[in-house]
């Protein structure tokens, strides 16, 4: 576990939109699919890249702070939050493909990548392909797991929805009735501490749900899971310095913590004590204290 250094103020209970009054919402065309994003802040430019089924306002505790030594720019990765919608299939190079547009469309050099869960396999995915100018990763809890998408490992209920949804047409039924107290319930089994799951943004999340199109991009990830898998064998190309962040209580097994680690040359592991696979709310100061710890 780190120790901080730092004093840090994070916003704890502030509503949705209390982010985007403070920074800009834009839209930029990467690749084709128009995606969301928030900019906010002053000095090198800063990713986050967020979780399965959530959005850029998932990271609303971090970015404040984040945002007084970087410029912030937070998005919605493509079927996610209010970015475009497609019908391909969700492999993972095809979010590969679209944050490494979106980076580009901005133009933006010596980028800080940070993702969380899919955003940090992503952040690493990325960084492998050795295409953009990446000046360092931070992945906390990167979901690349083996054999597993990681939910089907948060809770007995996260298992049986996570398993069926490949099944055909069971699978479709439970893509298209997602409810907003199921979907709390299987959030909560990342979060050491329930309690930071904020009701609201739970609603936000349920809402963005209801999209055209959502649930068909949602399931279609789980159905090419396979391809977040795969890419672990690029990890070994990664050429800047990469930090992995794992909370105790993350889904990931010790082994593939130390897999990941060995893999990545230039990398080195940090834990974060009592703390669940959504960090970034369940312990935003320990969180802070990683990235800017290490600036």
């Amino acid at each position: 576990m780190t120790t901080s250094t730092l004093k840090i103020n994070t916003m704890i209970q502030a509503p949705v939109i209390a982010i985007e009054k403070q920074g800009e919402i834009q839209f930029v065309n990467s690749a084709g699919i128009k995606m969301r994003y928030l900019k906010i802040g002053k000095g090198e430019p800063l990713v986050l890249i967020h979780t399965l089924r959530t959005q850029l306002e998932y990271f609303e505790k971090i970015i404040p702070e984040l945002a007084k030594h970087y410029t912030v720019y937070a998005l919605d990765l493509p079927g996610h939050g209010q970015s475009g919608i497609t019908n391909q299939k969700h492999v993972k190079p095809l979010f590969i493909k679209h944050v490494s547009e979106f980076i580009n469309q901005l133009k933006l050099e010596k980028v800080t990548l940070v993702g969380e869960s899919i955003g940090g396999a992503l952040a690493l995915g990325i960084a492998a392909q050795n295409k953009i100018s990446i000046k360092q990763v931070f992945a906390l809890n990167p979901a690349d797991y083996v054999n597993s998408n990681g939910l089907d490992r948060s809770s007995t209920l996260g298992k049986i929805l996570f398993t069926g949804i490949k099944v055909p047409f069971f699978g479709w039924v439970i893509s298209n009735a997602e409810k907003r107290d199921v979907l709390q319930q299987v959030l909560e089994g990342g979060f050491e501490n329930k309690s930071k799951l904020p009701a609201y943004l739970v609603d936000e999340f349920s809402k963005t749900g209801d999209r055209k199109g959502y649930s068909k991009a949602f399931r279609s990830i789980f159905l090419n899971w396979k391809t977040w898998e795969e890419d672990q064998q690029q990890y070994h190309k990664i050429n800047v310095p990469v930090t992995l962040v794992y909370s105790e209580y993350d889904w990931s097994t010790q082994s593939e913590r130390e897999t990941n680690l060995h893999r990545i040359k230039n990398s080195k592991l940090i834990h974060i004590q009592e703390t669940g696979h959504f960090s970034s709310l369940d312990n935003p100061e320990q969180v802070l204290s990683a990235i800017l710890n290490c600036k």
